[in-house]
């Protein structure tokens, strides 16, 4: 076997399918009791789990998808906690394909590695997956509006947003449009929209979200201010103040006042304006030191 001492992605994709050919040869040689040996001794030699845990995927959907579903599924449910994106994108993608054809053996197989039954996800289909990345990709924020309009809203926020999980999973890259669209549907898509439109209707959004107290609502306003209109200072400002309402552990200590009179410096008057009038509008409590730091800005 190939030396696997140093793997990258590409070298774990060649010794995946090397060991898919030689389990292959072994199978037609009457030598299945030898296919799991032959995974496992891979699998141990690796030096890293990152490493590991792409090989075990592998393996997962080689026993799947020759006979041995209930041992696929249960390696697949080892690794459900796994720190590599791209693992757990292609566990859902094993789990929700075998459950349409196989839902008793995946379901018996996933509870008895997690002893609960399959997640939420498990019923996403194939089409919400890719109306959503539809969304996520449009190419204007009117197109964008229309679809979620016509037709992504009626899938209702909990799909739409297991969705939004599995395109953050497996293309990390699109990271900054699904937090965009995260927070359009966490505003609603009126509200949603009308911040996207420009950079002062996404500062009265979250002027609205202040008065009725809605935290999370200005935190999502926050995220299009940066992401969507590169409003570093006013939608970091909303952002953490959302944050300390809602009883983050954040300390508005030296670094981050570094950080923030950094951000006003490139700030437009009126965003800095409105950062203290917004603070002031919060009023006294965990947010009172961040609009002290930012009032006392020059």
């Amino acid at each position: 076997m190939a030396d696997t001492a140093v793997p990258d992605r590409d070298a774990m994709r060649s010794l995946a399918a090397a060991l898919g050919d030689q389990a292959n040869a072994l199978a037609a040689d009457g030598r299945v009791a030898e296919v799991r040996a032959l995974w496992e001794d891979a699998i141990a030699r690796l030096p890293d789990e990152a490493s590991r845990a792409r090989l075990t995927l592998a393996y997962a959907w080689y026993q799947a998808l020759h006979g041995e579903v209930e041992h696929g599924i249960g390696l697949a449910a080892g690794l459900r906690e796994c720190p590599v994106s791209p693992v757990l994108g292609q566990i859902r993608v094993l789990v929700r394909g075998r459950a349409r054809d196989e839902p008793e053996a995946v379901e018996r197989a996933w509870r008895a590695v997690t002893g609960s039954g399959l997640p939420d996800w498990a019923d996403l289909t194939d089409e919400a997956i890719e109306l959503t990345a539809e969304w996520v990709v449009a190419a204007s924020w009117a197109q964008s509006k229309e679809l979620f309009d016509s037709r992504v809203e009626q899938m209702g926020s909990r799909v739409i947003d297991m969705a939004l999980q599995e395109i953050e999973l497996g293309a990390p890259g699109l990271s900054s449009l699904t937090a965009i669209h995260r927070a359009v549907l966490a505003l609603g898509g009126t509200a949603g929209y009308r911040a996207l439109s420009d950079p002062r209707q996404a500062a009265r959004v979250a002027a609205e979200a202040i008065a009725a107290g809605d935290w999370e609502a200005l935190r999502a306003c926050g995220t299009i201010e940066r992401k969507a209109h590169g409003r570093a200072f006013l939608g970091g400002t909303h952002g953490v103040a959302a944050d300390l309402m809602t009883g983050g552990d954040l300390e508005i200590g030296p670094a981050m006042a570094e950080r923030v009179a950094g951000l006003a410096a490139d700030a437009e008057p009126w965003e800095r304006r409105r950062a203290v009038e917004d603070l002031a509008a919060i009023g006294d409590g965990p947010a009172a030191p961040l609009l002290a730091l930012v009032a006392a800005i020059p």
